[in-house]
């Protein structure tokens, strides 16, 4: 019985660590490498902890990512520079897109 309840107690400590990262990564919080850094432990843990819902989380992360991008883009007066963003945000939808057909093909 004590077992249990320690893992359910480790369990929901990794959940609240998860859940405040995924809402970091979302809302752009820290600079590009410290996301970067962060986006891949949650792939990581995405696969060891399928019930914390990272796969969601990674989607949103990367459509929020993209749209953030798209301002920049819109901002932006050098074709090479909206070159760049744009392969950027193709990259990020694809990810997106990819998490999108994970979750889909596990329904």
């Amino acid at each position: 019985m004590p077992d249990i309840a320690v893992n359910e107690q480790k369990q929901q400590i990794l959940s609240g660590v998860v859940r405040t990262l995924l809402e970091d990564l979302k809302s752009g919080n820290g600079d590009k490498d410290r996301r970067r850094q962060v986006e891949e432990w949650m792939r990581t843990l995405a696969e060891k902890y399928p019930e914390f819902k990272i796969e969601v989380g990674l989607r949103d992360y990367y459509l929020a990512e993209a749209q953030r991008l798209r301002a920049d883009f819109d901002k932006a007066s050098e074709l090479t520079e909206k070159l760049m963003l744009g392969r950027s945000i193709e990259s990020f939808l694809d990810r997106a897109g990819e998490y999108e057909r994970r979750m889909a093909d596990r329904v």
